[in-house]
Parts: structure tokens; C-alpha cells; sequence
């Protein structure tokens, strides 16, 4: 009889104790929608910083657009000259950062009594020029696409911004919401009796016991 009545506390705690506190699952549910939000935050700026660099990639390109275009009409029109700077190393330099095939298209439009310009090595890099203003307008659209490729090729040579660390703190929070599901399966996995149900078995121990 002792027995049983030990065995009937053991059943009675056991089962009176198997069912989760609200509280704790409570808890659970705000850590997990947490995790939800934080993620979302994370993942809102990642999208804003690739949105930067994105427009900062755009008016990178347009502005050495410009700069390229206005050049390669300088070259087409004048015979550019800069204080404290040698002409030849000028010459070099500007073609360097035209480019070969914006180069060529200058060389064939530049206008008529432009002389021929020369690199430091003596190398010709500027022909002298033959053309007229009416084939350099006719001209301007190739020389514009030109101007373009040549920008969009040296744009492309930078890396983009390091994203990999959002990356990484979504994968880390993922791991996390997968533990917190985890441990929700499992305290979701109880017998959660009644009061009720409870009593009546204590009665019927009881009834046994008699």
C-alpha cells in the first residue's frame, strides 16, 4: 500500500509537471519572432548598402564618361598644352586613359593644322590632324560609344562591397532560429492534462488505495 501510494505522488507530480509553463513558451515565441525581425532589419540593410553601391558604381561611370568624352574632343579639336607638366608625358598620359580604340578615333578626326604629338619615347601617339569639323560631328555618336565601352571596362576592375558578413549573420541567426524551433518541438511534446483529467486520477488512486 505504501507502494502505492508513492507510485501515485510519482504519476500525479509527472503528470502535473509535463506541461510547459505558458511562460516559458511565451518566451520562446518572442525570442523566435525576434530572430524573424532581426533578420529582416540585417537583411534591409544589405539591400540598402548594394543600392549605394550601385548608384555609386552609376555616377562613378557617368562622371568618368565625361571626363573621357570631354578629353577625347580636346585632343580632337586642340593641341592641349599644361603648365609645369612635359608634353610628351601629357600626350602619354592622356592616351593612356583613352585608350587604344578611343585613340584610333581621334587620331582619324582631329582637325586640320594640329600637329602630331609624341609620347616620351618618341613613340607618335596624336597624328597630325587632316579631318574637317563637319566629319568630327558626323563621328560623334562612335566616339561617344567608344568613350563609353572604355569607362564601363575600367568600371568593371573594382570589386563590389564585401557583403559576405550579412551573409554570414543570417546564416548565424538561422542557426539559431533552428535551435529555438528545436526546443519549442520539444516542449510542445507534452502530455498537457487537464486539471480535471488530473483529479480524477488522484481520485481513482485513491479509490485503489481503499
Amino acid at each position: 500500500m505504501r507502494m502505492l501510494r508513492i507510485a501515485g505522488a510519482v504519476l500525479f507530480a509527472s503528470l502535473a509537471a509535463c506541461a510547459t509553463p505558458p511562460e516559458i513558451k511565451q518566451a520562446l515565441a518572442a525570442k523566435d519572432q525576434a530572430y524573424t525581425e532581426n533578420e529582416q532589419l540585417m537583411q534591409q540593410y544589405r539591400e540598402l548598402v548594394s543600392n549605394v553601391t550601385t548608384r555609386h558604381l552609376k555616377w562613378y561611370r557617368f562622371v568618368q564618361t565625361r571626363l573621357k568624352l570631354d578629353l577625347a574632343l580636346q585632343w580632337a579639336t586642340t593641341n592641349p598644352h599644361m603648365a609645369d607638366v612635359p608634353d610628351a608625358a601629357l600626350a602619354e598620359d592622356d592616351a593612356t586613359l583613352l585608350g587604344p580604340d578611343v585613340l584610333g578615333l581621334i587620331n582619324s578626326i582631329r582637325l586640320k593644322s594640329l600637329p602630331e604629338r609624341k609620347g616620351a619615347n618618341g613613340q607618335p601617339l596624336f597624328a597630325a590632324g587632316s579631318g574637317d569639323m563637319s566629319t568630327l560631328v558626323q563621328q560623334l555618336p562612335d566616339l561617344i560609344a567608344r568613350v563609353e565601352q572604355r569607362v564601363a571596362a575600367g568600371a568593371s576592375i573594382p570589386q563590389g562591397v564585401d557583403l559576405t558578413a550579412f551573409d554570414r549573420y543570417r546564416s548565424n541567426v538561422d542557426a539559431l532560429r533552428r535551435i529555438n524551433g528545436l526546443i519549442k518541438q520539444y516542449l510542445d511534446i507534452d502530455v498537457t492534462v487537464s486539471r480535471t483529467d488530473v483529479q480524477s486520477l488522484a481520485d481513482a488512486l485513491r479509490t485503489v488505495r481503499r
